[in-house]
């Protein structure tokens, strides 16, 4: 009865144990639409990231004030990425944004923010890149 007791304890700690360490690895914040138009509104010190490719925001165009650092390249240029500011990373569909907001949070960056459903979810204002005319 005694061991039965000691290993209910043990699992209840390694469940709990568990459970800790995985919200521990998510350091960004989630937002919507709605909340990232009110940061761009009301806030200076605020950054996008859009990881897209370039192509990419040729088909659907981009939050305007935005900046393209695709994500295979995020780590290469970091020193790009503000440590001192709200960083918002958008991506289409928010699962890039949220792997390169986990990259950026695991270097030490503070203040992440992914923009949940990506530019998908964004009913605001898009601009577009014009195309050169050959």
């Amino acid at each position: 009865m005694r061991h039965r007791s000691l290993a209910s304890l043990i699992l209840v700690i390694l469940i709990l144990l568990t459970g800790c360490a995985q919200n521990a690895e998510i350091s960004f914040q989630n937002i919507k639409a709605d909340t990232l138009y009110g940061m761009i509104r009301n806030e200076k010190d605020i950054t996008i990231i859009d990881v897209r490719e370039p192509y990419e925001l040729e088909e659907t165009g981009y939050i305007p004030g935005s900046v393209n650092i695709p994500a295979g390249q995020i780590d290469k240029r970091m020193n790009e990425i503000p440590r001192d500011k709200k960083v918002v990373i958008v991506c289409r569909s928010g699962r890039r944004s949220a792997e390169a907001a986990k990259l950026l949070t695991g270097k030490g960056y503070t203040n992440i923010y992914n923009l949940e459903g990506g530019i998908l979810s964004w009913p605001y204002e898009r601009e577009q890149i014009k195309k050169a005319v050959d």
